[in-house]
């Protein structure tokens, strides 16, 4: 009558890795890479430079891998 069924309730995140969650982290590095990394190619084109596309790649791993241990806590 008054009371919630377990269903109501919003579920709680996995800790158990699946494929869904590495298919999550690919995405998440694949994406850091190809952004910052086309950002940074953008850069070289425009400005002539050529150090700007192995910044923009570091940058974009690195942020990727912030983001993934963020999501999923650290590792056990």
């Amino acid at each position: 009558m008054g009371m919630k069924s377990s269903s109501d309730e919003s579920p709680e995140p996995r800790r158990g890795g699946n494929t869904d969650d590495g298919m999550v982290v690919l995405s998440y590095i694949l994406a850091g890479l190809i952004l910052y990394g086309g950002l940074g190619w953008l850069g070289d084109h425009f400005l002539h430079t050529s150090w700007l596309l192995p910044v923009g790649l570091i940058v974009g791993l690195v942020c990727s891998i912030y983001l993934i241990i963020k999501r999923y806590g650290r590792f056990e």
